[in-house]
């Protein structure tokens, strides 16, 4: 999939309507994709990852817990969902705006702020998003996430 595509037709606009856009946070969410899965693979290859960002069901689990208390955020987040109520995992993998949704708030309950520069980014993601534990890198992060820059590829 193409990265400059996936941003304009599916994070920006999600990043819209839950009202959490910005450049900063367009370019950690595509670059977080882009280092999960490369954008091509839905379910992680030996483990229990779901979706382009690679989210476990797990963490999944507790941003729904974080989502149900909050009603202004559920609110936001209605309309990007399939069906009624809260779905299970296995949407993350087939709704990619419902997806981007679920890793952007992810990265909304870090207290801090995302950086502009995509070496921050990496880093920003190896510590909130990957963890210490993680097999990623910032170096793998940088090598994937080519398209974090107003110019476009470097």
């Amino acid at each position: 999939m193409d990265p400059e595509i996936f941003r304009d037709l599916i994070i920006r606009p999600t990043l819209g309507a839950l009202n959490m856009g910005g450049r900063a946070a367009e370019d950690l969410l595509l670059g977080t994709a882009l280092v999960e899965s490369g954008l091509r693979h839905l379910r992680q290859i030996r483990g229990p990852a779901l979706g382009l960002y690679q989210c476990e069901p797990a963490t999944y689990a507790d941003i729904l817990e974080y989502v149900r208390a909050r009603p202004d955020i559920l609110a936001r987040l209605r309309p990007l969902i399939a069906g009624s109520g809260l779905p299970d995992a296995s949407q993350i993998v087939w709704n990619l705006k419902f997806a981007t949704a679920i890793c952007r708030l992810h990265y909304w309950r870090v207290p801090a702020p995302i950086p502009a520069d995509r070496a921050g980014q990496a880093a920003y993601w190896k510590r909130y998003y990957n963890t210490v534990h993680g097999r990623g890198t910032v170096a793998k992060y940088l090598a994937c996430a080519r398209f974090q820059t107003e110019g476009g590829p470097q």
